[in-house]
């Protein structure tokens, strides 16, 4: 309780990060994050957004509820070339930090913004620093009141030491998880779970099936995207894990982003986590009126109760 209370106390100390400002908001937005789509969605910026590395394909409810953001050009995220993106004439190019060059694409004179981040109090600095660049009241309104609202749901955390040793998959074929020094392992934590890989750090880390059996999680997290866990319980390795014999295998929910990883949907997440670590079921109905708030409040959009059911169980638009 002490850590929280400290973790708290920091992040209302936070005030919205110094950023060069524009004599104007901008307007011309290239995204070259997918998580980072869904802040500007949230910020109101979705129709400045004129290029994007995000496709319809790889997130499908984003484009579903945010269908303007199929007028934005499509991006190669490995490949984002400056004097393509010059002729774009962007106000703003968001890029990750840890994967593209701040230094090349500034050097032909586009204003690069670098996120990236691996802690609660990273996402919070994000949305802050992002609606101070977008410049409209919309985006200050909202980011205010997100802080509010995540901070609120944080401090309902039951962090435990002794708690059931958690398995993030992040993808099943190849076989990758998710470590510590990453905001999966934070809301593992923070549900009052242990993170059952240990020894792993970061995201996306390849490990083998023998490394799971060893570390025998209580209960294992799948992604939205990682494949079917359904076919765990009959393979000859996997359902020796506890977490597969005692049925605690369950899909992670995916909406705008995957909730899982490092969007404003992770306030959701926090919630839907501590739920499956501590009774091992979600409330499915009071999980869909809180995803009904969640959306119309900081999204402006009125989820139907069937799309949230279909969110809620990692499934596409139908």
């Amino acid at each position: 309780m002490m850590r929280l209370s400290r973790l708290a106390g920091g992040l209302l100390g936070l005030s919205l990060m110094a950023t060069t400002a524009f004599a104007a908001p901008p307007t011309r937005l290239v995204e070259g994050w997918y998580a980072h789509n869904a802040t500007l969605i949230m910020l109101g910026a979705q129709d400045k957004i004129i290029a994007t590395v995000a496709k319809p394909s790889i997130m499908p409810w984003m484009f579903r509820l945010v269908p303007s953001l199929s007028k934005a050009q499509p991006l190669d995220p490995g490949n984002l070339n400056g004097e393509e993106l010059l002729r774009l004439a962007p106000d703003l190019v968001f890029v990750t930090a840890s994967s593209h060059s701040v230094a090349a694409l500034s050097k032909v004179g586009l204003h690069v913004v670098p996120e990236g981040f691996d802690r609660f109090i990273g996402l919070l600095e994000c949305v802050d620093s992002t609606a101070t660049l977008l410049q409209t009241p919309l985006a200050t309104q909202r980011a205010q009141a997100y802080r509010v609202a995540f901070l609120k749901e944080i401090s309902q955390a039951a962090t435990n030491p002794q708690g059931p040793k958690v398995l993030h998959v992040e993808s099943l074929k190849p076989l990758r998880v998710d470590g510590d020094q990453s905001i999966i392992d934070q809301w593992i934590r923070s549900a009052g779970g242990r993170n059952a890989a240990v020894g792993v750090h970061g995201n996306k880390q390849p490990v083998s099936v023998e490394q799971v059996l060893s570390w025998n999680p209580d209960i294992i997290i799948v992604g939205a995207n990682a494949g079917d866990p359904a076919q765990l319980a009959s393979d000859g390795v996997w359902s020796q894990l506890a977490a597969v014999k005692a049925g605690r295998v369950y899909r992670n929910p995916a909406g705008i982003f995957p909730w899982d990883r490092y969007s404003p949907e992770l306030l959701l997440q926090v919630d839907w986590a501590r739920q499956i670590v501590q009774t091992g079921h979600v409330d499915e109905a009071g999980m869909i009126a809180k995803m009904q708030q969640f959306y119309r409040q900081f999204y402006g959009i009125t989820l139907r109760t069937e799309d949230a059911r279909r969110m809620l169980a990692a499934l596409p638009p139908e």
